[in-house]
């Protein structure tokens, strides 16, 4: 990572893109909104075959509004070496990661401002995000992906991911907090080079290392889901088990750093992926046929049992009562 200077941007947008075809303009566009003098965009192109980069040198040409806007190409090698390369090259005070056919709105930066202003140790801050679905005509919102009711200062990063696990939203989504980048040198935050799940430690060491976060309710982003996006696209029996690697690196994590967490992560982690193998039934054999997941499952056979067991009493109770709703798990 470059090292700060008092010339330093306040803040640095990486967006790592991948044949994002017609939908690079429109981030570009509600970005650069955005900017003033002391933000820049800093773009990586990760081998895209569509035209993404000719899209983004079309809009450097033409913008002349304030800040700074990079664009930086590489043979194709992945989200997580994208995002690494984008990060090295940032020159901000505060960096944030947004993904390329997401959407920042447009009260994004003049928030962010207003925050650190009001906090000026400010290490992270978290918002609101939601999730939507693009479809011929139109997004169609799904609901929030986090939500905070009001605004909440912590006093450490664990104290945090504790709030966040307890209700039920941790996610390890790099696009849902900006980050002092002084506290990604420190926590040595780097991404798992692998296809899927590659934020898990960076997301989780960077919150074990701050010490001023602040979360707000003010809805801030929203990720879109596409036809034949990797989060919306069929899943194969890898990107379940490189889940579940995921979660045992941030197990070794928090067995040193945070050990009182461990239980509450195990337990939300073994939710997600117990509803993705749930969705995709097909794939169980393939995953127990590895080393990874069959000591993940077999270790928490009891867990497995007892939710397939409410599934199924579920699934009686509907049969015996026509029309009863089913209760939560």
């Amino acid at each position: 990572m470059n090292q700060l200077d008092d010339s330093a941007p306040l803040l640095s947008i990486v967006v790592p893109c991948y044949n994002v075809g017609a939908a690079m303009l429109p981030l570009l566009q509600r970005v650069s909104a955005q900017m003033a003098a002391d933000c820049e965009l800093v773009l990586i192109d990760d081998g895209s075959s569509d035209g993404t980069a000719n899209t983004v040198r079309a809009f450097q040409t033409d913008y002349h509004g304030p800040g700074h806007i990079a664009l930086t190409v590489t043979p194709n090698a992945g989200a997580a070496k994208a995002r690494e390369l984008g990060l090295s090259l940032a020159r901000g005070r505060f960096v944030y990661f947004c993904d390329s056919d997401d959407i920042m709105r447009p009260t994004f930066v003049e928030v962010f401002r207003r925050t650190l202003a009001q906090y000026p140790a400010l290490d992270l801050l978290f918002f609101s995000s939601e999730i939507a679905v693009v479809e011929a005509d139109g997004m169609r919102r799904l609901g929030r992906k986090v939500e905070y009711d009001r605004q909440q200062v912590f006093d450490h990063g664990s104290a945090l991911l504790e709030y966040n696990l307890r209700q039920h939203m941790h996610t390890a989504a790099v696009w849902t907090f900006v980050a002092r980048r002084d506290l990604l040198q420190a926590a040595g935050a780097s991404f798992t080079r692998r296809g899927a799940h590659e934020d898990h430690l960076f997301t989780l060491s960077t919150m074990l290392h701050a010490r001023c976060v602040v979360a707000l309710p003010d809805l801030l982003y929203t990720q879109t889901l596409r036809a034949g996006s990797l989060t919306n696209s069929a899943k194969n029996a890898q990107y379940i088990t490189e889940r579940i690697s995921a979660f045992n690196e941030a197990d070794a994590l928090l067995r040193t750093s945070a050990p009182a967490l461990r239980a509450l992560y195990d337990a939300e982690s073994f939710d997600a992926i117990a509803a993705m193998m749930a969705e995709n039934r097909r794939l169980l054999p393939a995953v127990l046929a590895g080393p990874v997941g069959l000591r993940y499952f077999a270790v928490r056979a009891p867990r497995v049992l007892a939710r397939v067991s409410r599934r199924a009493l579920r699934a009686a109770r509907r049969r015996l009562v026509p029309g009863a709703s089913p209760s939560k798990p």
